[in-house]
């Protein structure tokens, strides 16, 4: 496999690195020539960032290793020159920031993160980036003899890198192994998008000009034209070949490259030459894959695919792409545990439809079939009518969600079918007992997807909005792979098999309950399924029953019981030697116990069990719920690092699956981890990747996209950044109130969220006229004796507090004591917290200091001694000791507010009465 070489052009090609060419439109253009500066020493200053080291030099500059003194951080510096692209005018300069400024904006875990850029004298740009320990995808791949298992999900997560720049409106156009970097972490990263531009979606192109960017509308400086007359910017090997003929570079042509990448990481070669791909007119035949080599058929039909001569033969999107290059297509899938956080398994490979063309494959044809009625075109229009019916705003969006998730499901679910059959009867891999288990798992499966498409047939508006999470919910078809685990519970009696398909029925049609959101349906079908497996007596079949009773009934909000269920799926997972199983029930247990009944002792022992049980079978997906509840299990007793720690590692574990929904899942358990510890600032680009990652998947107006806008925007609020936050509830308040209604309990969230921003920023009357509108509706429903009402009416104390209304606002505060005491809501300690202002407003000092007593003391039951929120209580307790003299006390509480706030992030505008304090 040969280096790559260096950018086309009509004359002798040059050898080296990439050559990026043009300046844009402005001055003359000329031929590129390299311009040597002085290298920098380490200590130098590049802005506000001091060299280290050099780690790199490429075509567009030299890379070097720096600190950041201000966020305590390394970084990698990239050095670039105007003048050894362009004309050298200060345009060229300015083109070049705007050029790394826009692709700062390209936010996602498999795209090297661009932190700053600016400007130093010689016309010189500096690039600030994620400093990442790691080789490039080509050092990678030369590092050891890869399998394709390794090399599917690298190549992968590049793709998503690559179909995020794309969703953002952006053309790589030089993606190549040298341009993907491979951390230590695992995680692949698309980078040097030095020759990136703005993608034309209306622009047609023609091969008239070698200008391979002609006159395009945008005034972006990502849509100049990247070429020289005569030339053609990229790498040859990896150009698709209507760019050497002088086409427009997109979406495709970007495809085209990572095609030619794919199929050499597979098989060590190259497809194509490169002088076939640039003679004009060629029409070159790739290579067949060597015979010997181990790589199922199937990712050499998406490898052909992706590097077909003509655009229009490709795939349609990367994202397209990605789903048929998937180990198994719906890997990653969230489990059917709800709220657990739970994540199934993919694993074992799915082999080509046509794996061999061997007369007696014929045998094996035919498994689309089985799925008639279950997810056919019938079925497809009845549940596109029944969308439709339901007349919500979110139908279109959902229906078509649902059908690339279904369609995907089918596809996957066919070619398992297939798959296992030939291996027995064609290739004589695979023994008849392991079809046999094969097809009896995949036939369970077939019963899971009947009953969800029979509820999405009659599917009204609640379930329209959770139809895409649905759909994705479903048990990975890749499970069934898994012969080893098939085997380990051992075969049921004959005289059971009846009675055991009876409820495996009954558990397909409550688990397609759950998912759809229908707890009743699901607790009253799994409870039946639990008591009929009890008296068959087969523990695998009632470890399922018991884990779906424990999720429904952790739905339901019963947390005792669903814990006593998910403690029973855990013995007879472990009984019926299903470790899996074991190990999700358990972690389950340990979730719940933690969060729904406080016994942190007791969950440490359920997550140790979870932990170990997970450790069997190397399971990916199961790693990131032992990370997720184990931070969840720390933040539950008030340890928000270890929360945040074990939160940052289920991260790097879903990014290296290479699975946008499980990232984006886990961006978003991150970003709330981050935000409870206080650290708003690092929480706000969690969010941010969440929404973008949410978006992309159900559409820019679904109301899951509002819940991460209204997280985000206090976020932004409590980081000190007032008009973003601002602009956040905005666009989620209108999207709650197109999908709801005006008068919607689903606004509440959002309303509180804006009229608290208002108080705090002076404007009163604002903040009145929000906070009475969400007072209306949360008095109305849910009414008084639900929490929402409780947080809604502590910041409407709040306002009259801030107005002046003293007498109205310790009316209504003491209402809201009253109503949150019996049941010990959640809210309460705010709630004594504003109410002891009141009564500092008043004078009233005894009375403040005993009611911020009684909220430290709560704050402290539930998060520990530490505590961000802390700090509001205790800063008000000083206030308090000293209107009664108690000096001393005064100064111990205005200290340990001090220090509780500051590690809370907290402004030192808020603090400044705690801190006159402390200094007395």
């Amino acid at each position: 496999m040969d280096d790559d070489d260096a950018s086309a052009s009509d004359g002798p090609e040059p050898t080296g690195e990439t050559v990026r060419e043009g300046g844009g439109e402005l001055g003359p253009r000329t031929t590129p020539t390299r311009v040597e500066e002085r290298r920098l020493e380490r200590g130098d200053a590049v802005g506000r960032y001091l060299v280290l080291d050099i780690v790199g030099e490429g075509g567009m500059g030299v890379v070097y290793a720096a600190y950041d003194p201000e966020l305590d951080r390394k970084v990698a510096i990239k050095l670039l020159q105007a003048r050894s692209v362009g004309s050298g005018s200060r345009g060229d300069q300015a083109w070049l920031v705007r050029e790394a400024q826009a692709m700062a904006k390209v936010q996602h875990p498999n795209v090297l993160a661009v932190h700053d850029v600016g400007t130093l004298p010689g016309d010189r740009v500096f690039v600030a980036m994620e400093l990442v320990d790691g080789a490039t995808l080509r050092q990678w791949l030369r590092a050891s003899k890869r399998t394709w298992r390794e090399v599917v999900p690298v190549l992968r997560a590049a793709g998503a890198g690559l179909a995020a720049a794309h969703a953002a409106g952006l053309v790589h156009r030089d993606f190549k192994p040298d341009n993907v970097l491979v951390g230590q972490d695992g995680r692949a990263r698309v980078m040097d998008f030095g020759l990136a531009r703005l993608r034309d979606e209306h622009f047609e192109p023609t091969p008239a000009s070698r200008d391979s960017d002609v006159s395009i509308a945008s005034k972006s400086p990502l849509s100049a034209s990247l070429t020289v007359a005569g030339t053609v910017a990229g790498t040859p090997a990896y150009m698709a070949p209507e760019i050497h003929a002088g086409a427009a570079a997109d979406a495709r042509s970007d495809q085209f490259a990572f095609g030619v990448a794919l199929y050499e990481a597979l098989y060590r070669a190259r497809p194509y030459d490169k002088a076939d791909l640039a003679t004009i007119g060629a029409q070159p035949v790739p290579r067949p894959p060597p015979e010997a080599a181990d790589v199922p058929p199937r990712l050499a039909r998406v490898a052909q695919r992706a590097i077909a001569l003509a655009p229009g033969d490709r795939y349609p999107t990367m994202d397209a792409l990605l789903a048929d290059l998937a180990e198994e297509p719906r890997a990653a899938r969230r489990a059917w545990l709800g709220g657990g956080a739970a994540v199934l398994g993919i694993g074992g490979v799915i082999a080509a439809l046509v794996a061999t063309r061997a007369p007696s494959a014929a045998q094996c044809r035919g498994a689309a079939e089985r799925l008639t009625g279950v997810w056919d075109t019938t079925v497809q229009a009845r549940v596109r009518g029944a969308f439709d019916a339901t007349k919500s705003p979110l139908a279109g969006a959902a229906y078509d969600a649902v059908a690339r998730e279904l369609d995907g499901y089918a596809s996957a679910w066919t070619d398992a079918s297939t798959e296992s059959c030939q291996a027995t009867r064609v290739r004589r891999e695979q023994p008849e007992d392991a079809m046999a288990l094969r097809q009896t798992c995949l036939d369970e499966q077939r019963e899971e997807l009947r009953a969800l498409t029979a509820l999405f047939g009659q599917a009204d508006a609640v379930l329209v909005e959770k139809a895409s999470r649905a759909a994705a919910a479903l048990d990975p078809v890749a499970r069934c792979a898994n012969v080893a685990a098939l085997r380990a519970p051992g075969t049921p009696p004959a005289e059971m098999q009846v009675r055991l398909d009876g409820v495996r029925v009954q558990l397909a049609s409550a688990k397609a309950a759950f998912i759809a959101g229908r707890t009743e349906p699901a607790l009253t079908g799994a409870t039946a399924a639990v008591e009929a497996a009890t008296a068959i007596g087969w523990a695998p079949v009632l470890g399922e029953a018991q884990l779906l009773r424990g999720a429904a009934l952790q739905q339901a909000g019963k947390a005792a019981e669903a814990a006593a269920a998910y403690a029973e799926a855990t013995w007879a997972g472990l009984r019926g030697r299903q470790d899996d199983l074991a190990a999700r029930a358990a972690l389950a247990a340990a979730q719940e116990t933690a969060e729904g009944l406080g016994k942190d002792a007791e969950a440490r022992i359920w997550l140790g069990l979870g932990q170990a049980t997970a450790g069997h079978g190397g399971d990916r997906e199961l790693d990131v719920q032992r990370l997720e509840v184990a931070g969840v299990v720390a933040g539950a007793r008030g340890d928000q690092l270890a929360a945040v720690t074990a939160h940052e590692q289920a991260l790097a574990a879903a990014a290296a699956l290479g699975d946008p929904a499980t990232t984006g899942r886990v961006e978003g358990i991150l970003a709330a981890t981050l935000a409870k510890s206080g650290d708003y600032a690092k929480a706000a680009p969690h969010y941010e990747r969440a929404l973008a990652l949410r978006e992309a998947a159900a559409g820019k107006d679904h109301p899951d996209v509002a819940l991460l806008l209204t997280s985000l925007g206090a976020c932004y609020d409590h980081a000190g950044d007032a008009p973003r936050a601002r602009t956040a509830f905005a666009r989620a308040l209108a999207i709650r109130e197109a999908a709801f209604g005006s008068t919607s309990p689903r606004l509440l969230a959002t309303l509180n969220n804006l009229a608290d921003l208002q108080r705090r920023h002076g404007e009163l009357a604002e903040a009145t006229a929000v906070i009475d509108r969400a007072f209306a509706i949360a008095a109305a429903a849910p009414g008084s004796a639900h929490p929402l009402y409780h947080t809604v009416a502590t910041t409407r104390g709040e306002i009259l507090l801030a107005s002046g209304k003293l007498t109205e606002a310790r009316a209504a505060l003491d209402e809201v004591i009253a109503l949150e005491e019996p049941v010990k809501s959640p809210g309460l300690a705010e709630t004594l917290a504003s109410r002891a202002e009141v009564a500092l407003a008043e004078s009233a000092y005894a009375d403040a200091a005993a009611l911020d007593a009684r909220a430290i003391e709560a704050l402290e039951a539930a998060g520990g001694k530490d505590a961000p929120d802390l700090w509001r209580p205790l800063a008000g307790l000083a206030r308090a000791r000293a209107g009664l003299h108690d000096a001393p006390g005064a100064r111990a509480a205005a200290t340990r507010a001090l220090t509780i706030g500051r590690a809370a992030q907290i402004s030192e505008a808020e603090l400044a009465p705690a801190r006159a304090l402390a200094a007395d």
